[in-house]
């Protein structure tokens, strides 16, 4: 019984792990960018960070703590 018991928590470790592969596979590979870093929307800014500027048509931003940067001083 317990051998019984055993392999199947086995054979359960087993299809998890496979499960997590696949589904790491299929997802690819994927970078998290640093702050101040420029993005597009594929990418991942590490936390606290938001890929902001991509409106209008842009295709790339800037990973920023929060909301756009602010206009240069004139």
């Amino acid at each position: 019984m317990a051998q019984k018991i055993l392999l199947a928590a086995m054979l359960t470790a087993v299809l998890s792990a496979s499960a997590m592969s696949a589904r790491q596979l299929g997802t690819g590979t994927h970078a998290v960018l640093a702050c101040g870093s420029a993005c597009t929307n594929l990418d991942t800014c590490k936390k606290p960070c938001f890929c902001f500027g991509l409106f209008n048509g842009n295709t790339t931003g800037v990973c920023q703590p929060e909301g756009p940067a602010p206009a240069p001083p004139k």
